[in-house]
């Protein structure tokens, strides 16, 4: 899509990305889960892309602790409005938060996801049944994102997911 930009979502955003996001799922589970992540103080990132006009897509990374340590993070709500999907708006959203969240020094992100889509990113469910966590099976993804962390270990997810 020409003429998108990515930035970092500031407070007057909050409600355009609880709109957009419930639109974009259809419920307000995942909107709810954002707006608890930031009130815990557990998100990582959370980006909007927009069109220099409107707020077009958002994603947002958050903490996820490996044996205890803060050294994860996880990808999720990632949407788009619904009238401007499958333009790479996402994919966009999730190539620049994977930078970040690498730049930053988290060694892997987890998502819960299609299994038909973020393999494209580098995501593998192979990865994630290394890990000890809430969620198991083909659409529990992971990506390395630094070859020092560890191996395997127990996922700990912050408490918006009541996982």
């Amino acid at each position: 899509m020409n003429n998108l930009w990515i930035r970092p979502a500031t407070a007057e955003d909050a409600e355009t990305i609880t709109e957009l996001t419930d639109a974009a799922f259809g419920t307000p589970e995942e909107a709810q889960i954002i707006t608890q992540l930031a009130k815990d103080g557990d998100g990582l990132a959370s980006l909007v892309a927009h069109n220099d006009r409107e707020i077009l897509g958002h994603i947002q990374f958050f903490k996820i602790w490996i044996d205890g340590a803060d050294i994860a993070c996880g990808l999720g709500p990632v949407s788009a409005r619904p009238d401007v999907q499958k333009r790479g708006i996402g994919a966009g959203l999730i190539k620049l938060g994977l930078t970040l969240m690498e730049g930053a020094g988290r060694t892997h992100c987890f998502l819960l996801g299609h299994k038909e889509y973020y393999p494209r990113f580098g995501f593998t469910s192979d990865l994630a049944a290394q890990f000890g966590g809430p969620w198991s099976g083909p659409n529990f993804m992971a990506i390395e994102l630094n070859e020092t962390g560890p191996k395997s270990g127990v996922l700990t997810y912050p408490a918006a997911f009541g996982a």
